[in-house]
């Protein structure tokens, strides 16, 4: 367990141990025990751990490979320093797990939402494509019907044309076979 230094705790305490006439402390000791305690300022070391070799036997011992107690052994913790070090190092884990899992499911409903934007614009597109493939075709059928009656009136234009000079023709016919007789 680690202890954090607190000054306003520190005399708080100071105070309640110079008040209580059971402890016999003199002015002296009572100044070298808050010296002592200011000077450490928080309580005693971590043990030192490889966290590659924690988290390789670690997972040996949460695979059933090996015990716990040969895991301890292998890390050279007591019971207690080995559970707590698991708990604070996979907690923090199951935290980060717990926040991934959590920006994932943000991420699919993002996608979803950008998908159902996607197929709506793609409506859309295939609205307005087929508003403008049917505009293309009515256009495409009024120049066919365009090209029909100019198609019909060159071909009315050449039978008139035709039956014109035939009868110019004719006429011209009498006209010399009348010239021929005077």
């Amino acid at each position: 367990m680690m202890y954090i230094y607190d000054p306003d705790k520190l005399d708080e305490l100071l105070d309640t141990i110079q008040d209580d006439d059971s402890v016999t402390i003199t002015g002296r000791q009572l100044r070298e025990l808050a010296e002592t305690i200011r000077k450490k300022g928080k309580g005693r070391k971590p043990i030192a751990l490889d966290d590659d070799l924690f988290d390789r036997v670690v997972r040996r011992w949460q695979s059933g490979e090996i015990t716990a107690r040969a895991a301890m052994q292998e890390l050279d913790l007591k019971p207690n320093t080995f559970y707590r070090r698991v708990k604070e190092r996979y907690d923090d884990m199951d935290e980060l797990r717990k926040e991934l899992k959590k920006a994932a499911r943000e991420e699919k409903e993002e996608l979803k939402e950008l998908k159902k934007q996607v197929k709506a614009e793609a409506r859309e597109v295939k609205k307005a494509v087929k508003e403008k493939a049917e505009e293309t075709i009515s256009a495409h059928k009024m120049e066919k019907e365009i090209l029909k009656e100019k198609v019909a009136a060159q071909l009315d234009h050449k039978k008139e044309m035709s039956e014109l000079r035939k009868t110019v023709e004719a006429e011209a016919e009498a006209i010399k076979a009348s010239a021929e007789e005077n």
